[in-house]
């Protein structure tokens, strides 16, 4: 069943993303994208089932989830994948199982989401961007 939720909560994210970019279904209204892939570790363990978003400096942005290797790919919008050139802000978040006793509590500490630091550089083409998060680290 939590299978279910997670791909809900992934068609909701890229369905937000989708919203923000205008509906442009990859027309003439979508801006030149960088393709962006990655893994994502906490504390040396892939990091599974984790939305990952990427908000530029203007423009909409682009989300993935990580699948059970932490392997994740960006969506600026339901139907084309990528993210705007530019410098961006990354927050990645990870609820708990749905039933659980911390379900609606996040698994990645605040400061890689809502307090997170974390940027990226995407360029055209194509972009690895891996993060190696440490949970214990100031």
């Amino acid at each position: 069943m939590w299978i279910n939720q997670l791909k809900f909560l992934h068609a909701l994210c890229l369905m937000t993303a989708s919203l923000l970019a205008g509906c442009s279904g990859g027309g003439a209204d979508t801006p030149d994208l960088g393709q962006v892939t990655g893994t994502i570790t906490l504390d040396g363990q892939p990091l599974t089932q984790a939305s990952v978003t990427f908000q530029p400096q203007t423009g909409a942005p682009s989300v993935g989830m990580t699948d059970e290797t932490g392997h994740y790919e960006l969506a600026y919008n339901t139907d084309t994948q990528g993210a705007i050139p530019g410098q961006h802000a990354v927050r990645i978040s990870k609820m708990g199982e749905p039933g659980s006793p911390n379900d609606t509590e996040d698994q990645v500490p605040a400061k890689f989401n809502q307090n997170s630091k974390l940027t990226a550089e995407v360029k055209e083409g194509e972009n690895t961007v891996n993060f190696d998060l440490d949970s214990k680290a100031k």
